[in-house]
């Protein structure tokens, strides 16, 4: 095998792993996972935003 025949070689192999790795990628980002029942039913209720003590100092604090 010449020179030339070898570099050729070497990019086709080199593009070929490029190609596998990026259509790996693509293919595992597709993949949605299954949630138990169990999971998808979320009782805790968050409490949201409160207007506490602190923070209503600090509010204070911004309007000077």
């Amino acid at each position: 095998m010449n020179d030339r025949q070898t570099r050729l070689d070497r990019r086709r192999a080199l593009k070929a792993l490029g190609l596998g790795a990026g259509a790996v990628a693509l293919s595992s980002g597709t993949v949605q996972a299954q949630t138990s029942p169990a999971e998808a039913k979320s009782d805790t209720k968050s409490s949201g935003y409160r207007e506490s003590p602190h923070v209503l100092t600090y509010y204070a604090t911004l309007r000077k």
